[in-house]
């Protein structure tokens, strides 16, 4: 038999019948506190050939200690049976009908020879034999739960094909035995089939980020990073490294760590530049050396922002270099006194309600 392996994820448990849960990502399901009812029956896993042997269910579940959960589960190679009535049921779409309770649901899957589970989210499936397997799950409480990485097997015992053939009875106490070991096992190798997931920028952990930037010597711990922009940093960093010290360096990092609209001008092709502005923006950029950096930021920037760029820009600056920071509003407010040169321009027609009879229209000053 093919060896199978299920891995129940969102498209799967879009398909399923779910009451009192929320999905949260792939796999995982969080417990809904306004729901009476938490119920979960999968759609039915095919194992495309009669008396299959199924092997292994496993979730992991996070849940409070006065909450009880139990675990139904059938095999069957029949996907419709006949009721007392003489009735052909289909036992995929009796189990998904949200019209059913649950109890008539449990019974039901008693009545066709499955088991029930308390308590378990590590289940051996030995007694069970047939081409299609059906998976419930209620849970009581009201308190905090949550349920992912649900994965069914049908892999078997590998340990177990190594005794000759008399020790192999199925769910023999040996047999039972041994899937200790045999379950450590594929725990193992499931691990280290997925090890790329832990180590992939996009999914692995934010410790590992911070790794990954002391690796090319920069230090991004602290967790002062949103971790959009802490991924997108370590992902071109490698780059980033390489260009160090170099306007191309500069301006790419503070798009990263600000996201905004901004201008790069070095001091020393600004002097021409500086003479002929008039504005207070000239005293920002107009004097200082041929070290220093001028950074045109359109939009505001907060003070917390202002500091997370300040200690990434050191680990990536000339030395001796003095990057200054300059916010540009959308449009400068002109007084009587000024003249319009550079960098400034007339205010959007604003609109301001005083009350329901008042209102002033144009360009408005209050004092």
């Amino acid at each position: 038999m093919a060896q199978m392996v299920y891995s129940i994820k969102k498209n799967r448990l879009k398909r399923s019948y779910i009451k009192g849960f929320d999905l949260n990502g792939d796999t995982e399901l969080v417990l809904d506190k306004n729901s009476l009812f938490h119920e979960i029956f999968l759609s039915p896993l095919d194992g495309v050939e009669n008396e299959r042997y199924w092997g292994r269910l496993h979730f992991d579940i996070r849940l409070s200690e006065d909450m009880i959960y139990y675990v139904h589960v059938l095999a069957t190679d029949q996907d419709q049976y006949y009721d007392d009535d003489g009735r052909l049921v289909d036992i995929s779409r009796y189990l998904l009908d949200e019209s059913i309770d649950v109890t008539r649901k449990a019974r039901f899957i008693s009545e066709l020879g499955g088991k029930r589970f308390v308590g378990l989210n590590d289940i051996l499936l030995y007694e069970l034999k047939g081409r299609y397997l059906y998976v419930g799950i209620e849970l009581y409480g009201t308190e905090r739960a949550v349920i992912s990485n649900i994965k069914v097997d049908a892999i078997g015992d590998n340990f177990m094909n190594a005794f000759p053939e008399i020790y192999k009875e199925r769910n023999s106490f040996f047999h039972r035995y041994m899937s200790l070991f045999s379950s450590v096992y594929n725990d193992m190798q499931d691990e280290i089939d997925h090890v790329y997931e832990v180590l992939d920028l996009d999914t692995c952990s934010t410790e590992l980020l911070v790794t990954y930037g002391s690796w090319l010597g920069i230090d991004l711990s602290g967790g002062f990073l949103p971790d959009d922009v802490l991924r997108t940093l370590v992902k071109e960093l490698y780059y980033l490294s390489k260009i160090k010290g170099t306007k191309e360096c500069l301006t790419r990092l503070l798009e990263i760590l600000i996201g905004k609209e901004i201008i790069v001008i070095e001091h020393s092709y600004l002097k021409n530049f500086a003479q002929n502005v008039d504005t207070h923006i000239s005293e920002g950029i107009g004097s200082g050396s041929v070290y220093d950096v001028t950074v045109l930021v359109k939009g505001k920037v907060s003070e917390e922002l202002k500091h997370q760029v300040s200690f990434i820009i050191d680990q990536f600056k000339p030395i001796r270099s003095n990057i200054t920071l300059v916010q540009m509003d959308n449009s400068a407010v002109l007084d009587s006194n000024a003249f319009m040169d550079m960098n400034a321009m007339i205010p959007q027609e604003k609109q301001i309600i005083l009350d329901e009879d008042v209102s002033l229209d144009g360009i408005i000053t209050l004092k």
